[in-house]
């Protein structure tokens, strides 16, 4: 489950970014960068627990509060990193 949701978190970032693209104060590009790279970290989960013989896809209770954590997590890091990108910008404007 927590694969679908950070598939789900980065397509609609990237749809996001090419909407808003002319915006460059927001820094869409790198919300769509953490949520591919967790899609992809989490796909390579679910590659791995399938070579052991698991579910490739498990819906377990705790499943919900990983998407949950994926979904907070890549909201707090975007919202770090813009702030100290737009800080950068208006320090160097000075």
């Amino acid at each position: 489950m927590y694969f679908l949701t950070a598939l789900v978190l980065a397509i609609i970032s990237l749809v996001l970014w090419l909407l808003f693209k002319n915006r460059n104060k927001l820094h869409l590009d790198v919300l769509a960068i953490i949520y591919g790279a967790s899609a992809l970290m989490w796909l390579i989960d679910c590659i791995f627990s399938a070579a052991k013989g698991e579910g490739f896809l498990s819906f377990e209770p705790l499943d919900g509060w990983i998407a949950l954590a994926t979904l907070g997590s890549g909201l707090f890091f975007w919202l770090i990193i813009s702030f100290i990108l737009n800080n950068k910008a208006v320090t160097a404007k000075e």
